[in-house]
């Protein structure tokens, strides 16, 4: 594998686990070590990081304030 991906995979935590769970990634990165997005992506997805999930997240606190402060103004 080459010494950029390896740095890579190495400083970023949610990748390196994720490739630890799915270690026959690391076929795909030798034969074809363009495929790292590829990767990420499917990462981001299973770790809901995507920005919509991210989005949702913040939603989904504000709906909660909301709600707190609605039971607040009923008492």
């Amino acid at each position: 594998m080459r010494t950029d991906l390896i740095l890579k995979i190495k400083s970023d935590p949610n990748l390196k686990q994720f490739l630890r769970e799915h270690s026959y990634y690391y076929k795909d990165l030798n034969r074809d070590p363009n495929s790292i997005k590829y990767i990420e992506e499917h990462m981001k997805k299973e770790y809901n990081l995507t920005t919509e999930d991210k989005l949702k997240k913040v939603q989904d606190k504000l709906q909660t304030i909301s709600t707190i402060m609605e039971v607040m103004k009923e008492e």
